[in-house]
């Protein structure tokens, strides 16, 4: 059946940032592009004017108290179903699972990483990786968070996963390996239109500030190098207040620009010396290639599909994540050794070109939704 009009949900949407950030608002532009009815539901800070893109976009405030935020993000989804041909989920994962029920339309879900981990690790009940928590004897708080991910799995007619690694992850929870597809994020580059001046060695991330991405760590690597540097961190979230103290009693130069254009992040990536990325766990990290693109060596923590796209001493540098000694080394290799910063400059460079075609992704997407509407 040919798909004409579709649903999107999805927990974050710009202006905010991460993974389904960026990328619903490219599923949704390129399916408006071809025809296809595109509605996306979504959860905001405040209000937007979103009557300059292509597709509806329903917002409901993220500031409202659960259950009645879920009665009013399924209520939103059923209704934006009715006449749609699927529901398609990118994060709002339960959600979208009653709302397919309540509206008898199939459900395509993209998992980008376990909910169920991600907030037993959160609010410290799990202190493991990803791998060690899909092996590990539970508390009753987490095993009833595993009930709830299985739920809205097991409701999905097909799931889509941005790596190999998360497939792996996906098939033990009881869910069929042939129904799990991979397919590779495109990103849309955006080309950077200046250079932003500096006087130091330049080190940058970009991240949400919350616990899984490991900002605290690279603060306590940073106060440990005798170089001159300024470290750039891009970006806003849940320990901003935090990580400004613990900048303030490292007494090393860093500034916070909190959460900016793509394209003013990549004038920041191009006008950067290394980027690093300490994640306790990525599926496909988009950043990491928009950093290639714009030029900037990447050092990044060798977790879930990161290993994927860095390939180390090749188009960037991999270390073991919170490993202080490794990484403190390898700043110090990429700041010393200029040859390997331009090999790894022009392998990543060329490597992203395989993530660049985002029509052909696209692409792969109505196939396979095709396949089951």
């Amino acid at each position: 059946m040919k798909l004409k009009s579709i649903v999107l949900t999805t927990g974050i949407f710009p202006p905010d940032i991460g993974g389904p950030a960026s990328f619903i608002p490219i599923l949704a532009k390129k399916l408006s592009q071809i025809g296809i009815k595109v509605i996306i539901v979504t959860l905001t800070e405040a209000i937007q004017d979103d009557s300059h893109l292509p597709y509806k976009v329903v917002r409901i405030r993220r500031n409202i108290k659960k259950p009645w935020r879920d009665v009013l993000v399924i209520k939103e989804i059923v209704k934006a179903a009715k006449e749609a041909d699927l529901i398609f989920s990118n994060t709002l994962a339960f959600e979208s699972a009653v709302a397919s029920k309540l509206s008898g339309k199939k459900l395509v879900q993209k998992i980008v990483g376990d909910i169920a981990w991600e907030r037993a690790n959160g609010c410290g009940r799990f202190e493991g990786n990803l791998e060690e928590y899909q092996k590990a004897s539970l508390d009753i708080k987490s095993k009833f968070t595993n009930i709830y991910r299985s739920f809205t799995v097991k409701k999905s007619e097909l799931i889509i996963t941005p790596s190999y690694y998360l497939k792996n992850i996906v098939s033990g929870w009881d869910y069929p390996k042939d129904k799990i597809k991979v397919i590779y994020n495109a990103v849309e580059f955006e080309e950077a239109n200046k250079k932003i001046e500096k006087n130091k060695f330049r080190i940058i991330s970009v991240a949400r500030l919350i616990p899984l991405k490991g900002i605290e760590t690279i603060i306590k690597v940073l106060s440990r190098l005798s170089f001159p540097f300024e470290y750039i961190i891009v970006g806003d979230g849940e320990l901003r207040d935090n990580l400004c103290q613990l900048a303030k009693e490292s007494n090393i130069d860093i500034f916070f620009t909190g959460n900016l254009s793509k394209v003013e992040v990549a004038n920041w990536l191009n006008s950067s010396d290394v980027f690093i990325q300490n994640s306790i766990h990525e599926t496909m990290p988009h950043v990491i290639l928009e950093a290639m693109e714009n030029s900037c060596p990447v050092l990044a923590s060798s977790v879930g599909g990161t290993p994927e796209i860095v390939k180390d001493m090749e188009n960037g540098l991999l270390f073991e994540h919170n490993n202080l000694d490794e990484l403190f080394k390898k700043i110090n290799l990429i700041k010393d050794d200029i040859k390997l910063r331009e090999k790894l400059v022009e392998n990543g460079k060329a490597f992203t070109k395989e993530f660049a075609n985002v029509d052909k992704m696209v692409e792969r997407y109505i196939k396979v939704i095709e396949d089951v509407i």
